[in-house]
């Protein structure tokens, strides 16, 4: 910095000369001592009285954007002229000087010449008034007073002390801006440390608390709260207190200068209505949640942290957001997860690189591996199935059927490409299993090769003998006439039952069966039924153990049906000599029949489905003795509606038991109609 920027100003005194240096000097060592702004004045103005020989000395400097000048300095001066004194631009020789940025000489002031003039306890002889000096700019007044008439200054001192003041302008402006720039770093780095706990705080209670301790560090407060309101009924829906009990917030919220800065998201100091002065920060999320944070702050302090108050509002509106957007997320996250976890079908999904991001409890029972320790594993190699893993690593939209699992269960397979905002692409494999299905439609194509072929059967020799009949009808004997016609009518009595057992089944499906309840005597119904099975089976004996004279209330024609079924599947499944035994019991109002024999057996895995639709035993035997796998099924279902049950004990190799149980009804004539899911009774 040059010591003296314009050459007309200069001193024209040798020794002058010397002094201006001297204190230059003077000046410079001050502003590199790193004092205090305040202190550094006070030195300056002591130099600039020495250099002088004044007896008074002040320095003013401008404030309030120009419009004051306040005294910072002084020495001499009389009492009633303290530090803070201030005076308006244009009052007084100060204030002259300040307005017109001319430096005065003056003798004996006229008071009546200036606005306002304050006058001195002691007569001034002499003064030098001068303007502070940056760039052009004035920022303050130097002014150096003697009472001495002998000491009166010259136009060579207020040379010299114009010279001082601009030396000792700059340095003062230096030193502000100095102070300033380290005090706005300081209120900075209390709006880093008061925001530093908003950082990651995504639940609401603990992020209130953070805002309420970084909220009174930043204003140096040891009280205040914090609240958010509810969006409908505007009452404080959650908050956190310190220091202040609830009539005390309820007038508090009530004060129209709160209530102008909540509304407004704005900053309000309430000073005099309360014990205590108060700054009031309102918040606003971009979700709509309104709140306050109030705070007893330091006055001090906030005279230049007001606008840091502001935007740490802001910040705490930032972090109210981000935690209800959140919670939102988190929210629906945890309906979605628990949604996923629920569905019964197995779902997978990867990320862009074939890493899996979650499996649901389904597919980690079929895959039989951890969503915990599979998470961020390449896809490959880690379920164990080689072709679900291709179609994961694979692109676009893909849809299959697969085998998986163990037991094998059938799988319809759709495999999509996923884009979640701001994420890689992934993708994601829903299974749905359609054993079910599958199972059910082979067992019906199976029904319908094997209903083909029962039904052809009979037919083809009904259709052979009648044949035979109508080419040799007039040389056919008596005898081969009746044996033809014998054949026809058993064929199609047999013909005739399959298809009453297909009605039954459908009538029975659709809940349209009915069944008349009688009193039914049990030996002559088993004794019908196997006079008239035993004439198919001429080499067969079937006993019956049956007590006498039992008779139990019954659909007579459905129970018929049942044991018709039963028996005939004994005689198809065992061969001679051993009997096929019928053993009738009543105990408890209970009545249970077994149907035994000594045949193969059934294999354990096949008793748990022996009762099922159209089941019929994968076997070449089964084959050869035909049947439509209805009878069994039958036989179930109508000991169902009479309210019994039915079951089979079997070992493969030495014969089965099939028994069904039929509870005693009191009644006297009873018709039960299936119709609807309720069976209705009509006595």
């Amino acid at each position: 910095m040059p010591f003296f920027s314009r050459s007309a100003d200069l001193p024209h005194n040798p020794d002058r000369w010397k002094q201006a240096l001297e204190a230059v000097l003077e000046v410079n060592d001050i502003a590199s001592s790193a004092a205090a702004l305040p202190n550094s004045i006070h030195a300056m103005l002591g130099v600039a009285v020495g250099l002088l020989g004044a007896e008074q000395g002040s320095i003013m400097l401008m404030e309030d954007g120009g419009t004051t000048l306040s005294l910072v300095a002084s020495h001499g001066l009389p009492q009633e002229v303290p530090l803070g004194h201030r005076l308006t631009v244009g009052e007084s020789v100060a204030g002259r000087v300040l307005a017109t940025g001319k430096p005065l000489l003056l003798g004996d002031v006229d008071r009546d010449a200036f606005v306002n003039y304050v006058p001195k306890a002691r007569s001034i002889a002499s003064s030098v008034v001068v303007p502070l000096r940056v760039q052009g700019r004035v920022i303050g007044v130097l002014n150096l007073a003697t009472a001495k008439p002998s000491s009166a200054f010259t136009e060579e001192d207020l040379r010299v002390a114009q010279l001082f003041a601009d030396q000792a302008a700059g340095v003062i402006h230096r030193t502000s801006l100095h102070e300033r720039a380290e005090r706005r770093s300081s209120d900075l780095m209390a709006l880093v440390e008061a925001s530093k706990g908003l950082l990651g705080a995504l639940d609401i209670e603990s992020l209130l608390r953070h805002i309420l301790d970084g909220g009174t560090r930043l204003a140096g407060a040891q009280d205040g709260f914090v609240c958010l309101f509810d969006t409908d009924t505007g009452a404080i829906d959650r908050g956190v207190f310190r220091g202040f009990d609830k009539p005390a917030i309820r007038a508090i919220m009530s004060h129209s200068k709160v209530q102008h800065a909540i509304d407004y998201t704005e900053v309000a100091y309430v000073q005099h209505d309360f014990p205590q002065s108060l700054a009031a920060v309102g918040i606003r999320t971009g979700r709509g949640t309104r709140g306050a944070l109030v705070i007893a702050p330091d006055p001090q302090l906030m005279t230049d942290r007001g606008d840091l108050l502001m935007a740490y509002g802001q910040q705490c509106a930032s972090a109210i957001g981000a935690a209800e957007l959140y919670s939102v997320i988190e929210r629906k996250e945890s309906e979605l997860a628990s949604i996923i976890q629920a569905v019964p079908n197995p779902i997978v999904l990867v990320d862009s690189r074939a890493r899996i991001v979650a499996l649901n409890p389904a597919a980690e029972g079929l895959f039989g591996v951890s969503a915990s320790f599979s998470a961020g594993a390449v896809v490959t190699g880690t379920l164990g199935n080689e072709e679900v893993e291709q179609l994961l690593s694979g692109e676009g939209e893909l849809q299959t059927e697969l085998i998986a699992g163990s037991p094998a269960h059938t799988f319809k397979v759709r495999v999509t490409d996923v884009r979640v905002p701001g994420a890689p692409m992934g993708r994601v494999l829903i299974m749905d299993d359609v054993t079910p299905e599958r199972e059910m439609a082979q067992t019906q194509r199976d029904f319908v090769a094997m209903i083909g072929h029962e039904l052809r059967t009979p037919l083809t020799i009904i259709r052979g003998f009648a044949r035979t009949l109508l080419n040799r009808i007039e040389t056919a004997s008596p005898a081969e006439s009746l044996e033809a016609l014998t054949t026809i009518d058993a064929k199609s009595v047999e013909l005739a039952r399959l298809i009453e057992d297909l009605l039954y089944v459908s009538k029975i499906e659709a809940r349209e069966a009915a069944l008349k309840f009688e009193e039914v005597d049990i030996g002559s119904l088993c004794n019908a039924v196997t006079d008239d099975l035993i004439q198919h089976h001429q080499d067969r004996e079937v006993m019956l153990d049956i007590p006498g004279s039992l008779e139990w209330p019954c659909d007579k024609t459905k129970v018929g049906l049942i044991l018709r079924h039963l028996i005939t599947n004994a005689l198809k499944y065992s061969g001679a000599p051993d009997p096929v035994i019928v053993r009738v019991t009543s105990e408890d109002d209970e009545l249970r029949v077994d149907v035994i024999d000594k045949g193969e057996g059934l294999v354990s895995s096949d008793i748990p489905h022996i009762f099922e639709r159209f089941r019929q035993l994968d076997s070449s035997s089964t084959r050869e003795r035909g049947g439509t796998g209805v009878g069994l099924y039958l036989c179930a279902q109508l000991v169902k509606v009479h309210g019994g049950r039915i079951w089979v004990d079997s070992t493969w190799g030495k014969g089965s038991t099939f028994s069904f149980s039929l509870p005693h009804r009191a009644l006297g004539r009873k018709v039960v109609h299936l119709r609807g899911p309720q069976a209705q009774q009509t006595a």
